[in-house]
């Protein structure tokens, strides 16, 4: 019938403009009667909005079906990398926490360690006592004056000592005067820094001090002796010199206090230098972790630099003093003035700040570079330093800390003279260049 011939025609006709490959609509009612043309346009529009219908209707499921198949993907993929990811991270943690356990392994102070510190004190221990015991009956009190004054002198003027180190190897500090440098430290660092150091400067000025003094005083008579000895047997008459016996006497106690020194000096600087190097359990702990980690010849490494510290410093404060108070005393007596308590006191007050300048002065070079070589770990010598410091400051930069040594130097050796003549009178001793 038309109808129904005309009806395929248009079907086929609408569905080919959408999507060629789809099959025509089924029509489920057929008219066999004569429809009017309203019906037959109504019947196309019909069959055409059928058509679409089902075209965009497969479109869509078509659309859905792709993202689902992406979303899939997307997932899987997904899995896999956080799969991987925790499995990398499970290797790393497992790998870290190998690593800190060497690390704490290796960081962990042992019982050898233990033992080779306390050999090491009871070494220094014995050689002072060897020392003490051949000096002859009497001698002690030399040493125990030598001893107190030196370790109370020191240990008051910590906190001068720790912005003067800090100065001399702070990067960050560099040209700062002492107040500024002071300020800078305690905001950075806290209050307590500076008080570091303050275990091992004690004990470690008080057994220099001990030596130094004790070692000095007991050598005088037999070097004056065996000068007089040389003058005569080989007819030099200026051998027999009293300033060259002090001389002798200075630079042979300088070096046996530098000994005796050094590896406290070096724990002292590094406890400065590095603030949490003792990780706050105390500084017998920083000095075992420094046997562990550089042996015990790491406590000696800056022997040299002491040396070149101690000798000029012991040799210019002990004579220095001497002849002072000598020339003082010789003087008040050649005035016909009474030597009372209070020039007792006057005396060796002038006479120990005067003593303080010039030995500052003369042991500031050796300073400068005890405290470059103990306030970094590895093999580079004092002459390493020492040329880095020349070529990259010239001769000033030995004097680095140069005000802040003033003060601290100024203030240690006045007290520590003044002091030390005192005690020497309580123990029976005549004063310093009253005899």
């Amino acid at each position: 019938p038309q109808s129904y011939v005309r009806q395929q025609h248009c079907g086929r006709q609408n569905s080919g403009q959408h999507h060629s490959s789809l099959p025509p609509p089924t029509v489920t009612a057929l008219h066999i009667s004569t429809p009017s043309a309203s019906s037959i346009d109504s019947g196309e529009a019909d069959i055409t909005s059928g058509a679409t219908g089902g075209d965009i209707s497969q479109q869509q499921q078509h659309q859905h079906q792709t993202q689902d198949v992406v979303a899939t993907s997307a997932a899987s993929e997904s899995m896999e990398i956080n799969s991987i990811s925790s499995t990398g991270t499970k290797d790393e943690k497992k790998k870290g926490s190998k690593i800190n356990k060497v690390q704490h392994a290796q960081n962990e102070i042992t019982s050898a360690d233990k033992a080779v510190l306390w050999t090491t004190v009871a070494g220094i221990v014995a050689a002072f006592a060897a020392v003490t015991q051949i000096s002859g009956p009497g001698a002690w009190k030399y040493y125990v004056a030598g001893g107190i004054c030196a370790a109370f002198s020191h240990g008051i003027t910590t906190p001068i000592d720790v912005v003067k180190t800090r100065l001399q190897v702070d990067p960050a500090l560099r040209g700062k005067g002492m107040v500024k440098a002071t300020m800078k430290i305690v905001k950075n660092d806290g209050i307590q820094s500076l008080l570091a150091g303050l275990g091992p400067t004690t004990w470690g000025y008080l057994f220099e001090g001990a030596v130094k003094f004790g070692i000095y005083e007991v050598l005088k008579p037999a070097v004056r002796q065996i000068l007089v000895w040389l003058a005569t047997a080989t007819s030099i008459a200026s051998l027999n010199n009293k300033v060259l016996g002090f001389l002798i006497c200075g630079g042979v106690s300088g070096v046996a206090a530098s000994l005796m020194l050094c590896p406290m000096e070096a724990l002292r600087i590094r406890l400065v230098s590095e603030p949490d190097f003792d990780r706050g359990e105390g500084w017998v702990h920083g000095f075992l972790r420094m046997v562990k980690y550089e042996g015990v010849g790491g406590l000696w490494k800056g022997i040299n630099a002491m040396m070149l510290k101690q000798v000029p410093y012991t040799v210019t404060k002990n004579v220095s003093f001497d002849f002072i108070t000598t020339a003082l005393y010789l003087a008040v007596k050649g005035w016909n003035m009474t030597i009372d308590a209070n020039m007792k006191l006057l005396i060796p007050l002038v006479s120990a700040f005067a003593a303080s300048v010039l030995s500052t002065v003369t042991s500031q070079p050796g300073d400068m570079l005890l405290s470059a070589v103990n306030a970094h770990e590895g093999d580079q010598t004092v002459w390493d330093f020492s040329r880095d410091i020349r070529e990259k400051e010239g001769l000033k930069g030995y004097f680095r800390g140069m005000r802040a040594r003033f003060l601290h130097v100024g203030l240690i050796v006045t007290a520590q003279l003044l002091i030390y003549d005192i005690v020497k009178r309580l123990v029976g001793i005549a004063a310093t260049g009253s005899t």
